[in-house]
């Protein structure tokens, strides 16, 4: 289909004038294709940071030619079909990603350094949008230089090929019933010998996953997702079996893991013990426990349960996040920018310059009036966990499955 595009391309687009759809729909696609666009985008991908539904149309009479990439299925078929039901001749050249056939299959790929950096773009100046970790499983979308993939959160953004080892799906599920050794420690190194005087293959942070291959002394012997080999000492990780048989998900527990992280710096897009921004701090530590959450601030604060916080905080549970922003008006919307988990007596932690913990009492010395001046509301998200879409574990998260289905 794909290569037959290429060719009808080369030949229509002199004559169709290629038009942006999402961006330049209102002022130069005719009115009923860039409502129906905008109404299939706001039904199929209303973020699009999870989901993808970028159109331009070049249009010429009641002929007109799809390009660009989306992730929905179901909002491809329904914009063809909308558009013939309107009269439209229509050329279908509208990528669905996962685009399978360039990528050999290898539609699936596991993350082969500590921390992998996922751009905006597939460029190293790009903006950095999010972090992976060691061994993390990755939705590979398509192939074009670098590698657009989709995390176990969803997120999507564009990595660079030394960052993902591409496998298909069968490989993945191979990898991800192997037995594993789980990094607890926020940073050491993995060596070629066990002995930390040999040579360091990578360096670990907590969270990073490596398939177990044994014990020689104080070390493990692991393997990375592309078969590299070495050793880490056994005082940073724990097995995956004795690591879920330790498992605690009580707000104490994860609590006391994110206090772990005190002094860590802010770090834009960070996800991990190196550094971490507002959102990412509660991303990385809900992960040591095994909890997937969805990235930004602005998405984790609308799952779970709402909570609007009383002036002294006495409504709010240890584990809460808790959201500031910009209040709503009758002229527009609550906007959230940052998020941080409360801890009990009207405390929170934060990542804020650098991972810390502040008071919403002004009565405390750790009192933080900018803060208390755009709190917005709280969300309660740990009675959800496997509950409700989009909070949930490595147990039950797909991208962590054991089939090759």
């Amino acid at each position: 289909m794909m290569k037959n595009c290429k060719f009808l391309m080369a030949l229509m687009l002199m004559a169709l004038p290629a038009v942006g759809g999402a961006k330049a729909s209102d002022r130069v696609l005719p009115q009923e294709v860039a409502q129906l666009n905008d109404s299939l985008k706001r039904i199929y991908a209303p973020d699009r940071r999870v989901e993808l539904f970028d159109v331009d149309y070049s249009l010429a009479d009641h002929h007109v030619m799809l390009r660009g990439v989306t992730t929905s299925p179901e909002a491809k078929q329904a914009l063809v079909s909308e558009l013939r039901k309107k009269g439209y001749e229509v050329m279908d050249c509208l990528k669905l990603l996962p685009d399978a056939e360039p990528l050999e299959g290898k539609v699936w790929g596991i993350v082969n350094v500590s921390v992998c950096n996922l751009r905006a773009e597939g460029d190293f100046s790009s903006e950095m949008m999010t972090q992976a970790l060691m061994g993390m499983p990755v939705r590979v979308l398509e192939h074009d230089g670098w590698y657009r993939v989709q995390t176990p959160d969803r997120y999507i953004a564009w990595v660079h090929r030394v960052g993902i080892h591409p496998v298909t799906r069968e490989e993945l599920a191979a990898w991800n019933a192997a037995e594993k050794v789980i990094v607890t420690a926020h940073y050491g190194f993995v060596y070629s010998a066990p002995d930390v005087k040999s040579q360091t293959v990578s360096d670990v942070v907590a969270g990073n996953r490596f398939r177990y291959e044994g014990r020689k002394g104080a070390f493990f012997a692991v393997s990375y997702p592309d078969g590299r080999k070495g050793y880490l000492l056994r005082s940073m990780a724990q097995t995956e079996a004795e690591w879920r048989k330790a498992l605690k998900q009580d707000a104490a527990s994860i609590i006391a893991t994110a206090k772990t992280l005190m002094g860590v710096p802010y770090l834009w897009a960070g996800t991990s013990s190196k550094g971490v921004d507002c959102s990412g701090l509660m991303r990385t530590t809900l992960f040591l426990h095994d909890i997937i959450i969805p990235r930004d601030a602005s998405q984790q604060a609308y799952k779970g349960e709402r909570i609007e916080i009383a002036h002294d905080c006495s409504n709010l549970l240890p584990g809460d996040l808790i959201f500031f922003g910009r209040k709503a008006t009758p002229e527009r919307k609550e906007r959230v920018v940052h998020v941080g988990m409360y801890i009990g007596q009207g405390r929170f932690i934060h990542s804020q310059g650098d991972v810390r913990i502040n008071s919403l009492l002004p009565e405390d010395e750790l009192f933080d009036a900018y803060n208390l001046g755009r709190l917005l509301f709280a969300a309660r998200i740990l009675p959800y966990i496997n509950k409700e879409k989009e909070l949930n574990t490595t147990a039950t998260n797909a991208f962590y499955a054991v089939t090759g289905d």
